[in-house]
């Protein structure tokens, strides 16, 4: 751990490079479920998926002091309408990252495809208010985004899953990962965990590589708190932690006392 920082009530966390993230905040998910399981018989968990997970993905697999057979795993969100045989689902990323390599108790998938969109928003609340996470592993998009939560962001909602407008900037960064190949294919709305939905866990673990998360990274936790942010919200969120990279951390100013 190269550096540990406060931002009003969040705690974050800088280490060297991408790989160190991931095996950090693995550390961090493996002592969170041991104890969440010491009290109980089975947790679930929301995990996030895309190429800033992958790190994370990797070193979580590899650990052997996880039971995953007492683990449901929910995740944040899939594209409006789309397949999981698409490349670009996030269904099919949890399903080859995780869900096929670890012994789970369960996966529950949400289901972008599913017609009318409005029966699988009231299945996947329903199972988020059963099967109340333990934990929530997700990242910041380069706009500031929890999940697809883009600016502004509702901090306050009943809803726990909804349908959302992906702005260009989110849709960019899809693009820019490798999923479509122009932005007309890119989608335009998901359905996306909302932010009190990610952050009812009793721990929140962000992960946040990368030198283009830089920009959002110094607003979250050096400008305002402001949905025009979303991620600013962490900072009051005393039971949540960040971790960065170098790469990621690059232009804050660490003035934060």
């Amino acid at each position: 751990m190269l550096e540990n920082l406060m931002y009003d009530a969040l705690e974050v966390s800088i280490v060297e490079d991408n790989d160190s993230l991931g095996a950090a905040v693995a550390e961090a998910f493996a002592v969170a479920a041991r104890e969440a399981l010491a009290s109980q018989d089975e947790i679930a968990v929301i995990l996030a998926t895309g190429n800033s997970q992958l790190s994370f993905a990797r070193a979580v697999r590899e650990r052997t002091d996880i039971d995953w057979t007492r683990i449901t795993v929910l995740h944040m969100d899939e594209y409006l309408g789309m397949s999981e045989d698409h490349s670009a689902s996030f269904r099919r990323w949890m399903n080859e990252n995780l869900a096929s390599r670890l012994p789970l108790k369960a996966f529950e998938g949400v289901r972008g495809d599913h017609e009318p969109a409005e029966e699988e928003l009231e299945r996947y609340a329903a199972l988020i208010r059963e099967l109340k996470p333990s934990i929530t592993v997700m990242g910041i998009g380069e706009n500031g985004h929890l999940a697809f939560n883009d600016p502004p962001a509702l901090f306050e909602t009943d809803e726990l899953i909804a349908i959302v407008k992906m702005d260009e900037v989110s849709r960019q960064q899809q693009l820019g990962e490798g999923h479509f190949p122009s932005l007309e294919e890119t989608p335009q709305s998901a359905l996306s965990l909302t932010i009190p939905a990610l952050l009812m866990s009793g721990t929140v673990l962000v992960g946040v590589p990368e030198a283009r998360k830089a920009p959002a990274v110094r607003a979250a936790l050096e400008g305002p708190v402001t949905p025009d942010c979303p991620a600013s919200i962490l900072r009051r969120q005393p039971h949540a932690r960040v971790f960065l990279d170098r790469d990621s951390a690059a232009l804050l100013k660490r003035d934060n006392g």
